[in-house]
């Protein structure tokens, strides 16, 4: 007989040991990352019978109960198609987290390497980076390769036409509506987009867009000539400052550790792993400065202050499960207080933003044509197969973004489950929320203690609503793409 109640408590160990098995691998304190080992010990939370008894439960249930049923199915179906590949996901994180890089004479970690790449303003030494970086890649392909056939392979052995179609039910997307949607917004931000950055690249790289390398437009996007706002001894500082402006104390927050700790393995960009929501909640940061890192660092802090203020008293479906479009959003929104210019002014000693402020929108844009492009191409690669995928990967990138791309990124650029589409979700939940912020509390919100307590009240429920219903409670009729569209068109001007 299914008992629910001990697949929860299961599914909260679980999660706990595989995000310390990531923290320490990610943090740079264990070369050889062992998560199959972890999906072993918990293997039956992904047996084939417990995943249709599950989905038999949630299609008779109602109210909270088909929420949190629904939930949980969800991540059975997701890490039952992790579970499948387990051994594969190990073998090429742990050669990515192993291998390095020899560019004359140096030799650096392979992700270290792209820290170096992005602040070499030779183009040539740079290139050569790239290059040595994308050769590892390719020794990675092969597993992932291996990899994407035994998902597709899963999803039809799961009763679905294909792997689209599975994710669409369990994370009840609309992928395809979603796709459509951002496909006009690539139409209508193309010129302002193609016009700028081009300006951009040919100043600063040497190269028109066209002519231009991914490792190009991350050395144009790194903007060290606005370095002296964003000092890496202040990161840390400026956060806490931030946060204490809303009345959030984050030196007090006993459950939210903060790992600033450098080593040379570490990953270099912030990120967060909620151990035990909310708990013991790790927030790792080794910071280099400039915009960028400050970006990471503020956007990896709004994770782990809603993990962090997540009631205790929730389901384990709410405080761990459910629209992950929500963390995401709520981590833009402190993210993206690098828009602001009032917090720029206040914390950076930014007076005159104008130049700053046009250049970090169209990074914005940037990522958000990026993703909107990710998600057109991954919808065909788990239609179509693997084969021309590389090609198919290149044409896609390459139509939105304009400069080059190296089809060998055709499987390192794909993100399992469609994360790219809760990624857009979030962008555009986020311009909302922070429309509703400002109407309540003004331009300089992030300064106002009644700010701090509604998105204290916010995060505090977790993730158990969706953020369509998020924006319903807030007036909105549910996603709507138009703050959004305004609020870059009218900064790129």
């Amino acid at each position: 007989m299914l008992n629910i109640d001990q697949i929860r408590s299961d599914l909260e160990e679980f999660n706990s040991l595989l995000d310390q098995e990531y923290y320490l691998n990610g943090a740079g304190l264990k070369d050889k990352i062992e998560a199959a080992k972890i999906y072993e010990k918990y293997g039956h939370l992904f047996k084939r019978a417990i995943l249709d008894e599950v989905q038999k439960e949630a299609r008779s249930a109602d109210g909270e109960k088909e929420r949190r049923l629904r939930y949980l199915r969800s991540f059975l179906f997701g890490n039952y198609m992790e579970n499948r590949v387990k051994q594969l996901s190990d073998k090429a994180t742990t050669v990515e987290s192993e291998a390095t890089v020899t560019v004359a004479g140096d030799t650096y970690p392979f992700r270290q390497a792209a820290v170096v790449m992005v602040n070499e303003p030779n183009r040539k030494k740079r290139a050569s980076i790239f290059g040595a970086r994308n050769r590892v890649i390719e020794t990675i392909n092969p597993t992932l390769e291996e990899r994407m056939l035994v998902l597709h392979k899963t999803a039809h052995e799961l009763g679905y036409s294909d792997y689209v179609k599975l994710y669409e039910d369990i994370k009840s997307i609309q992928l395809e509506s979603l796709d459509l949607l951002l496909r006009s917004f690539l139409e209508k931000t193309k010129a302002s987009y193609t016009t700028q950055l081009g300006e951009l690249t040919k100043t600063q790289a040497g190269a028109t867009l066209p002519e231009a390398e991914k490792h190009d437009i991350s050395y144009v996007f790194r903007a060290i000539e606005f370095d002296s706002f964003f000092r890496k001894e202040k990161a840390i500082e400026t956060l806490k400052r931030t946060l204490a402006g809303m009345g959030i104390r984050l030196d007090e927050q006993r459950n939210i550790h903060l790992d600033v700790e450098e080593r040379p393995k570490k990953t270099p960009r912030a990120f967060v792993s909620p151990i035990k929501v909310p708990d013991d909640v790790r927030l790792v940061v080794m910071p280099q400065g400039g915009h960028d890192d400050y970006a990471s660092i503020f956007h990896e802090a709004g994770h782990a202050e809603h993990y962090g203020s997540t009631r205790s008293d929730l389901p384990v479906e709410y405080r761990y499960l459910g629209d992950n479009s929500l963390t995401e959003g709520y981590a833009f929104l402190m993210e993206y207080l690098l828009t602001n210019p009032h917090w720029l002014a206040k914390y950076t000693g930014m007076r005159e933003p104008r130049a700053f402020l046009k250049f970090v929108y169209l990074y914005k844009l940037y990522f958000l044509r990026r993703y909107a492009a990710k998600l057109t191409y991954e919808l065909a690669l788990h239609r179509k197969g693997l084969k021309d995928a590389p090609n198919r990967y290149k044409e896609t990138l390459e139509s939105s973004l304009v400069f080059k791309h190296p089809a060998s990124h055709y499987l390192m650029d794909v993100d399992d489950g469609f994360y790219c589409a809760n990624y857009l979700r979030a962008w555009i939940f986020e311009s909302q929320v922070k429309r509703i912020l400002t109407e309540h509390f003004g331009e300089d919100w992030f300064l106002k203690r009644g700010a701090g307590i509604q998105l204290q009240k916010w995060w505090s429920l977790g993730q158990k609503y969706q953020v369509e219903e998020m924006l319903r409670d807030l007036g909105y009729k549910g996603l709507d793409l138009n703050p959004l569209v305004e609020e870059i068109t009218s900064s790129l001007k």
